[in-house]
């Protein structure tokens, strides 16, 4: 399997629409003549290619029905090959070789992937430690792996994250969390499906100090029977937090936190849990409002200044007569179109700015029509900053 990586990505050359990487690769390692002179359906095949003819053949890539597919399949699958996990790397391997002796084309293709394979090595040698998601050093020693030389390989590094988390303590899967992101930016990669665990992981979020403390005591029944000392120690601490919620406001004090949670679930067995969804990991609670989900939240709610937060779904449901009813020919002039309908856009924008008085009405309104506010907040203001949209979007979950 591939690794789930976005096929939007050219891994082989049917893949690759554009033309880029065919360029880029074609460039560096001179096709053959057989290559050259092949036309569109020997070198790439279609949609009636059975799987067989594919040395990937579960995903359908790197076809080799033909001798310069082949070739073709070689030059990309060498340069593509660290996206691809080693069992699944040595059968795709094997089937482009045995193509290759198939078609008499042996000598050429080993050669291409020789010089590939050898390319690469070097470039991965003359990297910067920044390039890379993991960087281990000892005292004789440096390791690095997952390199991140661009879009693909980052969606690499994303995925092998994923899949193997839980084999680093907080502190260094944080410190990988934080170089993938990075590079994800900086090459506008697309890991969506993994963004979030990554953010958590990073600790790029906040989380409400009673939801923090809740964590902290679910632990301590955890490990109520099988180690008593450590689950009285859980309860002081989920003690103190209730007593000082100020601090989970604080980013190092919350890593921190995070840190400690991991290295307690770990002494007592309770990691195994994660995989099994039986036990949150203690960055997707301490984390769990990232700044994403923050302004996610944001776009569809809104706050009024007597701390009643909204989903803008519900306020478009309001029958404009009762609205002109409870708040006047003004506010339905403000916030529908024409007097028809609801705007949405309008309405996000009017009722922020509402005084406390026409807020109040609203919330009159809303309650004669049985809708109730997702959250609630005692220090309402016109604007909702991202520390309040932490709370909030953590109150509404």
């Amino acid at each position: 399997m591939t690794n789930s990586l976005d096929h939007r990505l050219p891994l082989d050359h049917t893949q690759d629409v554009s033309g880029r990487e065919t360029h880029r690769l074609t460039t560096l390692y001179s096709a053959p003549d057989f290559v050259k002179a092949a036309d569109f359906k020997r070198t790439h095949g279609d949609d009636t290619l059975p799987r067989h003819a594919y040395a990937d053949m579960r995903n359908k890539l790197y076809p080799c029905h033909t001798g310069p597919a082949t070739w073709m399949s070689a030059l990309f699958f060498a340069d593509k090959e660290a996206c691809f996990e080693e069992a699944d790397a040595a059968g795709i391997k094997t089937r482009i070789l045995d193509a290759a002796k198939y078609f008499g084309i042996l000598g050429s293709v080993s050669e291409t992937m020789g010089k590939v394979a050898a390319a690469n090595d070097l470039d991965i040698e003359k990297l910067a430690d920044d390039e890379f998601a993991i960087v281990w050093t000892t005292a004789d020693k440096k390791e690095r792996y997952w390199p991140m030389r661009n879009e693909t390989e980052v969606k690499h590094a994303a995925f092998n994250f994923n899949e193997w988390r839980d084999e680093f303590v907080f502190e260094d899967r944080q410190k990988i969390a934080v170089r993938i992101l990075e590079k994800a930016a900086a090459y506008g990669a697309d890991i969506g499906e993994f963004e979030n665990e990554l953010a958590q992981t990073a600790g790029y979020g906040a989380c409400a100090a009673k939801t923090a403390a809740a964590m902290v005591r679910d632990r301590a029944v955890l490990v109520a029977r099988t180690n008593k000392e450590a689950a009285e120690e859980m309860k002081t601490l989920a003690g103190l937090m209730d007593e000082h919620p100020e601090h989970t406001r604080e980013h190092a004090t919350l890593l921190k936190l995070a840190a400690a949670i991991d290295e307690f679930d770990r002494v007592n067995h309770l990691d195994r849990l994660y995989k099994t969804n039986d036990l949150d990991r203690p960055e997707s609670i301490l984390f769990a409002v990232t700044e994403k989900v923050a302004r996610d939240f944001m776009q569809q709610n809104v706050e009024t200044t007597t701390g009643s937060v909204y989903a803008l779904d519900d306020l478009e449901k309001l029958a404009v007569d009762d609205m002109r009813s409870w708040l006047g020919d003004d506010f339905v002039d403000a916030v529908t179109a024409g007097g028809v309908y609801v705007d949405r856009e309008k309405m996000s924008a009017i009722i922020p700015t509402l005084d406390r008085g026409m807020a109040a009405l609203l919330d009159r309104l809303m309650q004669e029509n049985k809708m109730a506010a997702v959250a609630y907040t005692k220090q309402a203001d016109s604007q909702l900053s991202l520390d309040r949209l932490y709370e909030l979007a953590q109150q509404a979950d």
